[in-house]
């Protein structure tokens, strides 16, 4: 079967936040229950509508897994594009407390992404690999940016890369149960200061 993006159609300002509210309770039952064992009936009682509406802002399931993915890479794309010209320390540090901001208030994207990545398909599934590698290349730039200016030592930026991501993208399993306690900026510093001292040039 193969899986393809869902054409747009034309919206207004409460059909997007209608989208937004459903992306939201599904995204909180994905992260309750698991997205093989949430229906789209479970998802309709969440948000309050009945089952035939609900279909009338998603197709499917799978059609809420994909907006759940485009909502939270198109969130880190846009905050680390943001951040282009800055020092490539700051860079990283702003990019972790980032994606540790995205785990304490959407957990639910955030499980959905890392774990339910798989369960998209066709064009839904090559859409978010396209998105997901231009984020690491991204960061991967910033690696390379910071070794060229002198600032870092040399390193394998690809290695590098995937070193940093999985700091920042594992949080997702520990760090929502102390994010009350603990801001993104507090632990994205504990977390990159050892690692981005490991980079330093000598």
């Amino acid at each position: 079967m193969v899986t393809k993006v869902a054409k747009t159609r034309p919206r207004t300002e409460a059909h997007d936040e209608k989208r937004a509210l459903i992306i939201e309770g599904c995204a909180t039952l994905f992260d309750k229950v698991g997205y093989h064992n949430t229906s789209m009936q479970m998802v309709a009682d969440e948000v309050g509508l009945g089952k035939p509406t609900l279909y009338h802002y998603f197709p499917s399931k799978i059609a809420i897994l994909y907006a759940i993915h485009d909502t939270h890479i198109t969130s880190l794309l846009r905050s680390l594009e943001s951040l282009k010209g800055k020092d490539p320390a700051v860079v990283l540090q702003a990019a972790c407390a980032d994606i540790l901001r995205q785990i304490a208030t959407h957990p639910g994207y955030v499980r959905a992404f890392m774990d339910n990545y798989h369960d998209l398909e066709g064009e839904m599934k090559d859409s978010i690999r396209t998105a997901r590698r231009t984020y690491f290349n991204m960061i991967k730039d910033v690696i390379i940016e910071g070794t060229e200016k002198g600032q870092f030592r040399e390193t394998d930026p690809l290695l590098t890369a995937y070193a940093f991501l999985g700091m920042g993208n594992w949080a997702y399993k520990w760090y929502p149960a102390m994010a009350a306690e603990r801001t993104p900026e507090e632990v994205a510093l504990a977390l990159c200061t050892p690692f981005l001292d490991g980079l330093k040039a000598k």
